[in-house]
């Protein structure tokens, strides 16, 4: 299944794009978006992915870039998910009582949606957010607007006028469920067919005609879509589904995947840090860490006497379990494999940022090498890559804190998954556990 997260938000670009040619994402016109992810990519052309022996092999005469130690490296916190309102920005009005929605009464994430029952895509959409509410019972809370657009859909309108016509009934639910299950049978229908469609069905729902005919043309139906329709100006949607996370609007795929992606990414500040890692590791000896996969086992040397402040926030992270459990959420042959966001939506950080620890006697001159990603601001925070060939655009860049020294086979096994660009993105490998030894 197809997993395509663009999320919105200009504050957490994936920088291994950095060095890549490619074109600016496009900006959605007229709505401007609260924040931007802009997709990984890969060098073009891509190196091929060649055999490796177990280790990192031996660093290859490559031209790289000249540049100097960085400064000693600091800590700083940072917010996992950005502190904004794009309900509030565009006057909007956030959920309430006032809206039809389900599950918990106490969500740690709410998501609401902008909807017409005459879209295909909002089907889809509805029925997943429901198999989703499920999966989460205790976390999760789901509002349903309808956002009717006459011009384009035909039956929008009357589609939403049927919903809350059932609603004074006390059958909106039952209503919303026949329109979009039933929705095939209903699209080739001319407006007129349609009103009669609705009157057998409503009927099935034990509302007489003329009951159903009067709440039809009742002025609190008709007001509250077009209050819905006006709330919302502000937006100035092209078209629907349109999404919010936490009053956050996003962009990304309505598939089962990409929703439940961001939803552990909303959770994600409840695991995340308060306070930087204080400085635990000792320089004077020796660490490595072992990931453990269903694949066998990858083993790096860190290299904590180049990058102590980030090997020791490796350290701490891998210690505290968090990246137990985590996937290898991007993998592409002849270049990197991402991983170490435990919500796997390659938006994840700890809660805090270490600035870069470069030395220019590291280098990404071979394959093997673990490094730390690093976030527009410049500061790494949780999320790892290792190469798969020599990156020297990358020198002088991103902070090395290992390389692979047993396990390489292991590495070049994982299976290859672009979220961004996958028609078909099959399950990504899964890192179990990070031992750290300690010698």
């Amino acid at each position: 299944m197809k997993t395509k997260v663009t999320i919105l938000i200009l504050l957490f670009a994936l920088l291994l794009s950095a060095c890549a040619p490619r074109a600016e994402p496009p900006t959605p016109a007229p709505l401007q978006p609260t924040f931007t992810i802009t997709p990984l990519q890969s060098p073009s052309p891509s190196p091929a992915n060649t055999s490796t022996p177990e280790a990192a092999g031996t660093p290859t005469a490559f031209p790289t870039i000249a540049f100097t130690v960085s400064a000693p490296a600091v800590c700083q916190l940072s917010p996992v998910v950005p502190a904004m309102d794009t309900l509030a920005e565009y006057n909007v009005p956030a959920s309430s009582e006032t809206d039809h929605a389900y599950g918990t009464s106490t969500p740690k994430v709410t998501i609401l949606s902008y909807c017409s029952f005459q879209k295909p895509a909002c089907k889809s959409l509805v029925l997943t957010l429901a198999e989703l509410q499920q999966e989460y019972k205790d976390e999760l809370r789901i509002v349903l607007r309808q956002y009717p657009q006459p011009e384009v859909d035909d039956k929008s309108l009357l589609a939403a006028y049927a919903v809350e016509a059932a609603g004074l009934e006390d059958r909106y639910w039952q209503m919303n469920n026949v329109l979009y299950s039933q929705q095939s049978d209903w699209l080739g229908l001319t407006p007129a067919e349609f009103q009669d469609w609705l009157v057998e069905q409503a009927g099935k729902l034990d509302i007489n005609r003329a009951r159903w005919e009067a709440n039809m043309t009742s002025e609190v139906v008709r007001s509250r879509i077009s209050q819905t329709i006006e709330e919302a100006a502000g937006l100035q949607l092209s078209g629907t589904p349109v999404l919010f996370f936490n009053n956050i609007m996003v962009k990304t795929g309505i598939d089962p995947d990409s929703l439940k992606v961001l939803v552990d990414y909303f959770m994600l500040p409840e695991k995340a840090y308060a306070e930087c890692p204080p400085m635990e590791i000792d320089t004077n000896k020796s660490y490595t860490a072992t990931f453990k996969t269903e694949k066998g086992d990858i083993i790096f040397e860190l290299f904590d006497d180049t990058a102590p402040l980030s090997v020791n926030s490796f350290v701490r992270l891998a210690r505290d379990g968090w990246y137990d459990g985590s996937t290898f959420f991007r993998v592409i042959p002849g270049f990197v494999v991402q991983g170490g966001d435990p919500s796997n939506s390659g938006l994840g950080t700890p809660g805090y940022g270490i600035s870069s620890e470069v030395d220019p006697a590291l280098r990404f001159d071979t394959p093997g090498l673990l490094a730390f990603n690093r976030n527009t601001d410049g500061f790494s925070g949780s999320q790892f890559f290792i190469t798969y060939t020599e990156l020297p655009e990358f020198d002088g860049q991103f902070t090395i804190i290992g390389r692979v020294i047993e396990g390489m086979s292991v590495v070049n096994s994982l299976r290859p998954r672009n979220p961004e660009t996958d028609e078909i993105l099959l399950p990504a490998d899964v890192l179990i556990t990070v031992t750290i030894t300690e010698n």
